[in-house]
């Protein structure tokens, strides 16, 4: 197993100033990171070359600053958003922009693409109706994925700051369930492990339902809601009691940092020893895996 990080470690910057992807990158490789995450939903959210013509061009400059600073993207987050909850001509523009980030995953060679989904408010049935509209959904998405030769990760979620609302896949179960239904070699599961611990989920037992569609991680740690996104250690959740189920269950993936709101205010001049600390973190965590066992 090998530790990455999601491009968001270096993308969000203090004052709300947002890095340039291609030397994210290249702060992520010299601080020793040899595996990333390319994290397109970000850059859809603030005004980056995602959102116009030039697009493909990005893309490019991306790959060609991951090819000079000898890291590989082994996973992506595409673009997401409430797909039963907007107008036409919104999805329509949200839409085109998925499918740039398909595409863009493909462009890096990523194998696994992240993503979420939606659910289906206001109904009596809300996990029938969420799984139904959700398996129409994905199987779009799916030919898509056939014709790029990429493959879909699809993330449990929280609801804690929406309660008593709920959101579809923020269980195992649901997961599962969708996961099974779409019934694809190109589709799997990517566990949140910060998500899980907001939502006291016992994770050993859900990962364990995961099981072999485990496919992707991405792993930070809180000490609250409005404290996300942390390295781990810097939080709340309890990572020995449940991290050597991952070799338990065979997971073949890689162990992927999200977590942006570690450096987001952290001068430029500390950002370097910033993420080579953690590097330390995540190779000791990587360690313990390997050297402890359940209970």
């Amino acid at each position: 197993m090998r530790l990455g990080t999601s491009t968001t470690i270096a993308f969000n910057r203090p004052y709300g100033r947002k890095e340039e992807i291609p030397n994210a990158v290249k702060l992520c490789a010299e601080a020793g990171y040899k595996v990333l995450d390319m994290n397109f939903h970000d850059c859809a959210n603030f005004p980056t070359p995602l959102l116009t013509d030039k697009w493909q061009w990005w893309v490019d400059s991306i790959a060609d600053a991951a090819a000079r600073y000898g890291v590989e993207f082994s996973q992506s987050h595409l673009h997401f958003y409430e797909v039963f909850s907007v107008g036409d001509d919104e999805a329509g523009e949200k839409e085109e922009i998925i499918r740039r980030c398909m595409k863009g995953s493909a462009m890096l060679g990523v194998k696994w693409a992240v993503t979420h989904a939606a659910t289906m408010w206001n109904v009596p049935d809300l996990r029938k109706k969420s799984l139904d509209g959700n398996i129409q959904y994905f199987r779009e998405k799916l030919e898509i994925a056939e014709a790029l030769d990429l493959h879909i990760a699809i993330e449990n979620l929280w609801d804690l700051n929406i309660c008593p609302k709920r959101r579809y896949t923020s269980t195992a179960e649901e997961l599962v369930e969708l996961v099974d239904a779409l019934d694809s070699e190109r589709i799997g599961i990517a566990w949140d492990f910060e998500h899980a611990s907001i939502m006291e989920q016992d994770q050993i037992l859900a990962l364990r339902m995961i099981g072999s569609r485990l496919k992707a991680t991405h792993v930070s740690d809180h000490y609250g809601i409005q404290a996300d996104h942390q390295i781990p250690y810097f939080g709340v959740t309890k990572w020995e009691e449940f991290l050597p189920v991952l070799k338990e269950i065979e997971y073949e993936g890689d162990f992927v940092y999200e977590t942006h709101r570690y450096t987001q205010h952290m001068p430029d001049e500390l950002l370097p020893g910033a993420l080579r600390f953690s590097i330390e973190v995540g190779n000791y965590l990587l360690d313990l895996m390997d050297r402890t066992t359940l209970k």
